[in-house]
């Protein structure tokens, strides 16, 4: 597995039929992808097609004829955490690993099965943990894998720029347009056909909005930034931030508007939000006592048990929430830091958090548990208060690292306890 994944991160050629037949023990998910149908091929055959035709057409930067930006220092919000090319390829190879599951489900199992790209990016996330790739590789690839399926989505849908902005701070839109262009091809359809059509017309929507290969930048640049009086780079970098969220989240277009709030932040007292990102069970309250101690924690647990009596008690979760960010406003406008301690896995969860501390001018570290879901269920069995096992699988199925709008800075944390900061990375000058 190792081989396989220095191969694929150098972008070299695999022969999978060769990996599956030399290494079937080690790499049993090429056998199972071998002995599933797949049209008139396996889809191991597909498999390799998709990965042969990511080679031949390299992702997109951006639009030819327009080379991608390239930040002035301390512009480090222009800039993604992903991998580009690398993680494409990987995506490739994993974003079907999940359809012999969806397809054959076990008897007498209970509950709907998950979506196929879902289930495709649990096993890829876990595999690509497994064989040691870099988060930045393997968090892309498993965000390309979910969202293979948007593309035709944004357009059937008709959705506004906005969305293609929000999406491009996730993820590549030119990896995530290679990697589908890549399977169409290697289902042998031409360029006339109807959903060849579609992911060019998204192409050509992601190139218009200026999002195809780069993130969404800022509604002000940075030198108007720096007038206003935001010129630490690091300031800088949480302005841009929280212009991304207030248009594209927050939905305020007015050029003004960003100017005067900017304003207003400048001469405020500056808070710092520590957000906590995993599932249940992964040691996220264990860690932040043990590596942020001097600071308030505001716990959803700890606000049932207040209001309850019980800290599993989901009844009063409205107002549970509405009390948390009561005392998160309280404590970042008089610009202290506080840690909100929740699962927050998902961008819908973490919405709440993320609005208290853009509001308030506040920065934001999130800190992503990278914990296998093994571990995570492991450790959940020995905490004092566990919860059911099926919950935690579906919050590490769903778990997805904060878009570039949520934080201002972006840490993940491994399985040992260690913090690494993913975002902004330091950019030789």
């Amino acid at each position: 597995m190792q081989a396989l994944i220095k191969s694929l991160l150098n972008a070299e050629r695999l022969d999978l039929a060769a990996a599956s037949a030399g290494a079937g023990d080690e790499l049993p998910f090429l056998c199972l992808l071998n002995d599933f149908p797949y049209g008139n091929r396996s889809l191991l055959a597909h498999t390799q097609a998709v990965m042969d035709a990511v080679l031949a057409q390299p992702p997109h930067v951006g639009p030819a004829e327009e080379a991608p930006p390239v930040p002035a220092a301390g512009e480090t919000a222009m800039m993604p955490w992903w991998s580009s090319m690398p993680a494409t390829y990987v995506a490739a190879l994993f974003q079907h690993v999940g359809l012999p599951e969806v397809s054959s489900p076990e008897a007498g199992r209970a509950g709907l099965m998950p979506p196929h790209a879902r289930e495709s990016a649990r096993a890829a996330r876990q595999l690509l943990r497994e064989a040691g790739a870099a988060f930045q590789v393997r968090e892309h690839a498993v965000s390309l894998i979910a969202h293979q399926g948007r593309p035709a989505g944004l357009l059937g849908s008709g959705a506004p720029a906005e969305a293609y902005m929000r999406l491009s701070c996730s993820l590549d839109l030119g990896c995530l347009y290679h990697l589908r262009r890549a399977e169409l091809r290697a289902r042998g359809l031409d360029e006339d056909a109807p959903a060849a059509r579609r992911i060019e017309a998204f192409r050509e929507r992601a190139e218009e909005v200026g999002v195809f290969g780069r993130p969404h930048r800022p509604p002000l640049e940075a030198d108007e930034v720096r007038e206003i009086g935001f010129r630490d780079a690091a300031e800088l970098h949480r302005a841009h931030n929280a212009l991304r969220y207030f248009q594209l989240v927050a939905r305020m277009n007015e050029r003004e508007w960003y100017v005067e709030r900017l304003r207003q932040e400048a001469d405020r007292a500056r808070g710092c939000l520590h957000l906590l990102v995993g599932p249940a069970g992964c040691g996220k309250s264990s860690w932040a006592r043990e590596h942020l101690p001097e600071m308030a924690i505001v716990s959803s647990d700890q606000m049932r048990e207040e209001l309850t009596g019980d800290p599993s008690d989901q009844s009063q979760n409205y107002l549970v929430f509405q009390r948390c960010m009561d005392r998160i406003r309280q404590r970042l406008h008089e610009g202290q830091q506080v840690i909100f301690d929740a699962t927050n896995y998902s961008e819908a969860l973490r919405s709440m958090p993320v609005q208290a501390a853009r509001w308030s001018g506040a920065e934001i570290v999130s800190y992503f548990f990278d914990v296998s879901l093994a571990e995570a269920l492991e450790r959940n069995l020995k905490r004092r208060r566990s919860v059911p096992e099926q919950v935690v699988r579906k919050q590490h199925r769903l778990l997805e690292p904060p878009a570039l709008y949520e934080a201002d800075r972006h840490v993940v944390v491994d399985s040992e306890g260690r913090p690494e900061q993913y975002w902004p990375t330091v950019r030789p000058s």
